[in-house]
């Protein structure tokens, strides 16, 4: 388990999920939370938790990432609220959806008609039988 001592700097919730900004030593992490802590407000101390497995590495320039499921796709429609944008992805005559906070849509400058690629790392994929 990764820990980081980090301060909250930003809250932005919406139904029972918050969208936390947290301030460490040397960079801005965000979280989102469902059910925020009552503890959690601005300039509250915490550790930023999260698994080994769930960390992607990628080289320097991003055009090598270690997550294997990765694939270039057109994106077909957004939709966005306060904190989330909805990415919908053109995949081999199926849909695909991204939910990415709206922060990291706008600064991926992400628009309909344009290609983007999206990853699944493989741990995070389940198989349904029939």
């Amino acid at each position: 388990m990764n820990k980081i001592q980090a301060t909250i700097i930003s809250i932005e919730s919406q139904n029972n999920i918050s969208l936390v900004r947290l301030e460490t030593a040397s960079n801005i992490f965000s979280a989102l939370i469902l059910n925020l802590h009552k503890k959690a407000s601005i300039g509250a101390e915490c550790n930023v938790l999260f698994k080994e497995n769930e960390v992607m590495v990628a080289h320097k320039n991003y055009t090598l990432i270690s997550a294997r499921n990765r694939f270039v796709s057109k994106v077909k429609q957004i939709e966005t609220d306060n904190i989330f944008a909805r990415i919908t992805f053109e995949f081999s005559g199926t849909e695909i959806t991204s939910l990415i906070t709206k922060e990291a849509s706008k600064a991926l400058n992400i628009k309909v008609g344009e290609e983007f690629v999206w990853f699944v790392k493989s741990n995070e994929v389940a198989l349904e039988f029939k």
